[in-house]
């Protein structure tokens, strides 16, 4: 599945966790001031399997979020984008 705009940096993410058998839940455009595009999936994201068989840019960073105020996330942003893939976060 390709997504029309999303940051090269982070297309290899979304292939692999839709080959892990994750499911698009939605996508956001603009998801927030300093998120254009948030690629959201169903489960969490396999952060193993991320680092382990993927090589990331530098502008790839891993995030957490643990704020109630707004939906509990864990995912990666594109640093020079400001695009983000992200799942629910596993506690």
């Amino acid at each position: 599945m390709k997504i029309k705009g999303l940051s090269r940096h982070l297309s290899s993410i979304v292939e692999l966790e839709l080959k892990l058998g994750n499911i698009v839940l939605r996508i956001d455009e603009p998801r927030g001031t300093r998120c254009p595009m948030a690629v959201v999936f169903s489960q969490p994201l396999h952060f193993y399997e991320i680092k382990n068989q993927l090589i990331l840019d530098k502008a790839v960073e891993r995030w957490e979020n643990r704020d109630a105020h707004y939906d509990i996330e864990a995912g990666v942003v594109c640093r020079e984008t400001g695009h983000t893939v992200a799942g629910p976060f596993r506690w």
